[in-house]
């Protein structure tokens, strides 16, 4: 019985069995499959990061311009969403801040930021009382906003706007516009479009009647019926 044990462990000795592992070789092709694959996949990545930068854009201004509306039912105030496609940026305003001959004073700057610490402090149960801007300031929700630009996300710009004011269809790719809501929800037919680095566009439809937003992607067709070029 002894011979056959020490017999059977010199066989197992004499034949050892393999050992798990990968050579140099193995590895190297590993890792050239994975740098092949990185350099396939690289252009899907930004395409997806180019798209979801234009979708993030597209859906921040309709959560303004719904904000906007909501407003000016509440404050029985007619309220603006200005467009500055010079600068890429947008922001709130309300009939008592905007100007149609001189709209970028509805823009925040350093001598009516006084307005927004007012608000703020209001909010908290501490109204400013002290300044004349503040002293005239309306305390009320959209105090904290307004006027404070939002800008586009990079590489999207603001491209265009077809617009109707007045029963005058107006359509724009520089300089400021602005769509406004009435305290009764109506509006005026708007349509913005953004764009980004691969000449993808959305639009942010105003529907007149309601007021209401809707986001929509542009098909290739639209795109090249409306006329927008890729920039260079």
């Amino acid at each position: 019985m002894l011979r056959a044990a020490v017999r059977r462990d010199l066989r197992i000795a004499s034949n050892p069995q393999p050992q798990n592992g990968f050579t140099i070789t193995e590895l190297l092709i590993v890792l050239t499959l994975i740098g092949i694959l990185s350099v396939v996949s690289m252009p899907t990545l930004k395409g997806f990061a180019a798209t979801r930068r234009l979708k993030a854009s597209a859906y921040s201004l309709r959560s303004l311009l719904t904000f906007a509306r909501d407003m000016a039912i509440t404050n029985r105030t007619v309220h603006l969403v200005v467009f500055d496609f010079d600068n890429g940026r947008y922001w709130l305003a309300s009939s008592e801040t905007f100007n149609p001959a001189s709209p970028l004073t509805s823009l925040l700057t350093a001598q009516n930021s006084t307005v927004v610490a007012a608000s703020q402090n209001g909010a908290n149960g501490n109204p400013l009382t002290t300044g004349t801007s503040a002293q005239q300031a309306p305390l009320v929700r959209t105090s904290g906003i307004l006027g404070v630009p939002y800008p586009m996300e990079p590489n999207v710009t603001l491209a265009a706007m077809v617009t109707n004011h007045n029963g005058r269809t107006v359509s724009v790719d520089s300089g400021v516009e602005y769509v406004y809501f009435s305290p009764t929800s109506t509006s005026e037919e708007a349509a913005v479009y953004l764009r980004n680095s691969r000449n993808q566009i959305m639009s942010v439809n105003v529907e007149a009647a309601s007021g209401r937003v809707r986001v929509r992607q542009l098909t290739p067709a639209e795109i090249e019926m409306l006329g927008f070029e890729a920039d260079n």
